[in-house]
């Protein structure tokens, strides 16, 4: 469980945005400030960190500037592909340099020797991998129902929250998985 929240705090700020972004500039001001002030204060507290860390600046800064100030039509319409092709970008991106966005969280969780090891490290992809597949699904979403207004917003809505639940839910049966079978690695063996 403590996992599962940790988890959803390292994606707060976008969290946020999602829930309080409503259909006029000032909602999406206040989306975009709250959000903002979080990715900041996460980073501070240590809660944020990483490649999620660093989109986050990247994005709200952009959309600080381009919302809030300039109020720049362009950027508003298309928040859904920015925000989820910064997010898949950052987590594509940090595989391909050697620093799977993941990694950084499940240090927390994982003694110290262990970090090195062949385990952790395609833990980290894996996990990291499908995080890179939520996120590259929810950014063709986003650019589906840009496009083609044939089908109903709510349905895409519905669709990139399941994804990101997915993603929880997957995260978390996973490091379950992981933890099991390390525990059963160093058991002492009965007998012996």
């Amino acid at each position: 469980m403590k996992q599962i929240i940790n988890l959803l705090l390292s994606f707060a700020p976008w969290i946020a945005f999602l829930v309080l972004a409503g259909h006029s500039i000032l909602r999406l001001d206040i989306a975009v400030i709250v959000a903002a002030i979080l990715v900041v204060v996460m980073a501070i507290t240590g809660l944020h960190r990483g490649a999620v860390l660093w989109a986050g600046y990247l994005f709200f800064s952009a959309a600080i500037i381009f919302v809030v100030v300039l109020e720049n039509m362009w950027f508003i319409s298309h928040l859904g592909i920015l925000a989820n092709g910064t997010l898949f970008s950052s987590a594509f991106l940090g595989m391909m340099i050697g620093k799977p966005f993941t990694e950084d969280y499940a240090r927390v969780e994982t003694p110290k020797e262990i970090w090195e090891t062949a385990e952790f490290v395609r833990a980290c992809y894996t996990t990291t991998s499908v995080w890179s597949l939520v996120f590259l699904l929810n950014l063709a979403s986003s650019i589906i129902s840009f496009y083609d207004h044939r089908i109903s917003g709510w349905c895409f809505t519905v669709f990139n929250y399941s994804m990101l639940v997915g993603g929880v839910a997957y995260t978390s049966i996973y490091t379950k998985y992981l933890h099991r079978r390390r525990a059963k690695k160093t058991e002492p063996e009965i007998g012996k």
